[in-house]
């Protein structure tokens, strides 16, 4: 059963970065700077403790306001996404735009190319990351999705998905 559910949050995270919703930004300018605290290697860890459920994560920064980011590094269907933070409110949110996979190589015009994420630290070392959900009016276009985000108080259960956690691993 632990196994199941592991795969269903697993499938979950994969189809939030990989279902990318739209072909245009939703955001053109206001981006953060990148924290140095987050670039590195991150990994989960399965709830049974079993290493064979761990998935990598490898964020680099690029420039001053963006990061590469290779997830799941090391697999075969992984993707590398440019990592673009922001703040709104007191909410930090990626901007993710797919740059390429393993299996498919770099994306075709008509192909959704740009998601969000928000992100929720959870500790020391520890991050949560939710995707931004694939149904409901906010997803209609990136527009929707700013004016939803921009609200005064925005319902963020409504609009993320449930959050993986991420542990960052010591740099050697």
């Amino acid at each position: 059963m632990k196994f199941i559910l592991r795969s269903v949050i697993i499938t979950g995270l994969m189809l939030g970065l990989s279902s990318c919703l739209f072909k245009d930004p939703v955001f053109t300018g206001g981006f953060m700077p990148t924290d140095p605290a987050i670039a590195g290697v991150w990994m989960t860890e399965d709830e049974s403790g079993d290493a064979r459920g761990r998935e990598f994560a490898v964020l680099a920064p690029v420039g001053n306001d963006a990061f590469m980011l290779n997830y799941p590094a090391g697999d075969k269907g992984g993707s590398y996404f440019e990592v673009r933070p922001l703040k709104i409110g007191d909410k930090d949110i990626w901007q993710v735009r797919l740059t390429a996979t393993f299996e498919d190589g770099l994306p075709k015009s008509d192909t959704p190319i740009y998601t969000l994420l928000l992100l929720e630290k959870s500790g020391e070392g520890k991050l949560g990351i939710r995707p931004l959900k694939t149904e409901g009016e906010h997803t209609s276009s990136a527009a929707a999705t700013k004016m939803a985000l921009e609200d005064k108080s925005p319902d963020w259960d409504k609009l993320f998905g449930e959050a993986k956690t991420f542990v960052r691993l010591k740099d050697r």
